[in-house]
């Protein structure tokens, strides 16, 4: 999923200043506003925005993993899920439909979200679904930066694998 304009989701605690935009008062001003939740380019922005979501999850029975502050799992008798958070984008996954299915409306009443479907592309990873596996390959990542380092004309050299290598 996809928050629009995450960064304005953010409270700020601290007491932050900015002077007006030209053209907001119609005569000039040394007036200066006094600024409530954070704005795109603050400084404090991506830590006001995390810390919101991070209560939002927290509220709805979620534990952060002490692992990977960006990773949040809910474990219930139905099911468990799953949230990986990189700025605006999360990552939902888990056992049970229905436990995801409630997370996205409680998460869409907090937030304006938007949903994009079953993860394809993340961070460099591309990834393959099918019925019973989940497949991870950064090719489209290796190639472009073949083409930045100009080698794409190079030789492919195998690198040798353990076949039918599961993970647990």
């Amino acid at each position: 999923m996809d928050v629009k304009n995450a960064f304005l989701h953010g409270d700020l605690k601290e007491n932050i200043y900015m002077t007006p935009s030209p053209g907001m008062f119609t005569h000039p001003s040394d007036k200066v506003c006094w600024l409530k939740r954070s704005l795109y380019g603050l400084k404090q922005a991506p830590r006001a925005w995390f810390e919101k979501l991070r209560t939002t999850f927290l509220k709805l029975k979620f534990i952060q993993s002490q692992y990977d502050s960006s990773l949040f799992l809910q474990q219930t008798t139905t099911g468990i899920v799953a949230l990986l958070v990189y700025m605006d984008d999360i990552i939902i996954t888990g056992s049970n439909i229905i436990l995801i299915e409630d997370l996205q409306g409680s998460l869409n009443s907090e937030f304006h979200m938007k949903d994009l479907g079953h993860l394809h592309y993340f961070l460099g990873l591309q990834v393959h679904s099918m019925s019973n596996e989940i497949s991870l390959h950064q090719h489209k990542y290796t190639q472009e930066i073949f083409l930045l380092d100009g080698l794409e004309s190079g030789n492919i050299v195998l690198t040798p694998l353990e076949i039918n290598l599961k993970l647990c």
